[in-house]
């Protein structure tokens, strides 16, 4: 089965998950890439709990496919008329499998990089000047007025 070592708990969308490498985990659609928070981690030995999140742990997370999931359905009617409604729902639902738990991975090298990058100084930005437009003037309506003429 799997170890009982290593495992973390990941926020996927609005639901957690507790997972250990190799799961599979059957979760909302997740559009492409999957973005997991991380939570706690532990490695058997240690635990950490973020606040809200592990700095440094992350979970690697690889789109297995897509399924859907049971049909829901739903039903009205009104008594002593013959009126039955009846409507069924089925969400679109994606596996995961988590590949690895790691502390220190690649996010946080990335992140490291961003914080010691130099910032580029000296290079002054052109500020342009901000220029409110001018009220437009009203323009002038043309009434034409229709004078009858009274015949006698």
């Amino acid at each position: 089965m799997f170890s009982m070592d290593k495992y973390a708990i990941i926020k996927i969308g609005s639901a957690q998950y507790k997972v250990h490498e190799g799961d599979t985990l059957t979760v909302d659609n997740q559009n492409g890439k999957v973005n997991a928070e991380v939570l706690l981690f532990s490695d058997g030995k240690e635990t950490i709990l973020g606040d809200p999140t592990v700095k440094g742990a992350s979970v690697t997370i690889k789109i297995t496919g897509a399924t859907r999931g049971d049909k829901i359905v739903v039903g009205r009617f009104k008594s002593k008329s013959r009126y039955r409604k009846g409507r069924g729902y089925r969400d679109t639902l994606s596996e995961l499998l988590v590949e690895k738990i790691q502390m220190g991975g690649k996010k946080a090298e990335e992140e490291k990089q961003a914080a010691e990058a130099p910032k580029k100084v000296g290079v002054a930005e052109e500020k342009k000047p901000i220029v409110k437009a001018a009220p437009k003037a009203a323009a002038k309506k043309t009434v034409k007025k229709t004078v009858k003429k009274e015949t006698k």
